[in-house]
C-alpha cells in the first residue's frame, strides 16, 4: 500500500502524536542545556520537535526538509524557526554552521546509501565542538516485543520502500551499523518506548595526525 506525502503530512501528527510525545521530551531533557545554541533539525517533518523546543525556550532553531506538504504544516502557527526547502544529504549551509544537528526518525526510512549520505552531512555542518542527537528504533534484546511488533504494523501500513527501507535497517542493526568512530563519539544513550526507541548523543570528533579528539561546550 503507498500513502500520499499529501496525506501522510495531514495525519502524521493526529495519529501519532501520543506514541512521539515522551519521545519529543526526552530529547528536550537531553538539549536543556543548549537553549541559546544554533539548532538544526535535520529532516524535520512537521517541525513539531522544534515547536516545541521553541515553547521550552530555546531560540535559534532551523528547521529542514525536502518534503512540501510536510513544510506548510511546520511554517503553521508562525513559531520563530528558519525554514528551509533542501536535501538533507547536501544542503547549501557551510562547514560548521550548527552546534547541534538532530536527525530523527529520518534513517530508518531511506535506503543504506542516504542514510551514510545524510549522517555525513550532518558531520560536515556541526561545528567543531558540537552535537549530533539522534532518534530512531532500536530492536535488540532490550525492546519489548510488543513496541517491536506494533512499531512493524506501523512501518507496514507506510508499504513500499518505506518498509523495505526499515526491514533493512533494523536487519543491519540500525544506527550503531551507520556511525564512524572516526567522525562520532557517543556521549550519552539511552532508550525510551520500551526498549525499542533509543536517543543518542554523539559529539563530533575532531581527526589530528592519527589521533581522535572531541571537545566540549
Amino acid at each position: 500500500m503507498k500513502i500520499s506525502h499529501d496525506f501522510t503530512a495531514k495525519i502524521y501528527d493526529p495519529v501519532l502524536y501520543l506514541a512521539l510525545k515522551p519521545i519529543r521530551i526526552g530529547v528536550i531533557h537531553e538539549l536543556l542545556g543548549y537553549k541559546e545554541k544554533a539548532i538544526l533539525d535535520l529532516c524535520c517533518g512537521t517541525g513539531s520537535q522544534l515547536k516545541l523546543l521553541s515553547k521550552y525556550g530555546f531560540k535559534n532553531l532551523h528547521c529542514l526538509d525536502i518534503s512540501d506538504s510536510m513544510l506548510n504544516i511546520a511554517k503553521k502557527n508562525n513559531f520563530p524557526i528558519k525554514i528551509y526547502r533542501e536535501d538533507a544529504t547536501k544542503t547549501g549551509f557551510k562547514n560548521e554552521a550548527f552546534d547541534i544537528v538532530i536527525v530523527s526518525f529520518a534513517l530508518h526510512e531511506k535506503d543504506r546509501i542516504t542514510q551514510e549520505a545524510l549522517i555525513d552531512e550532518a558531520h560536515r555542518i556541526i561545528k567543531i565542538n558540537g552535537l549530533m542527537l539522534a532518534v530512531d528504533y532500536a530492536f535488540d534484546n532490550k525492546a519489548a516485543k510488543y513496541s517491536k511488533t506494533l512499531i512493524n504494523i506501523i512501518e507496514r501500513i507506510a508499504g513500499g520502500e518505506h518498509y523495505r527501507n526499515f526491514k533493512n535497517y533494523i536487519q543491519n542493526n540500525g544506527l550503531s551499523s551507520l556511525i564512524k568512530k572516526e567522525k562520532f563519539k557517543l556521549v550519552k544513550h539511552r532508550r525510551i518506548s520500551s526498549g525499542a526507541v533509543a536517543i543518542s548523543l554523539y559529539r563530533k570528533v575532531i581527526i589530528m595526525g592519527s589521533n581522535l579528539y572531541s571537545l566540549t561546550f
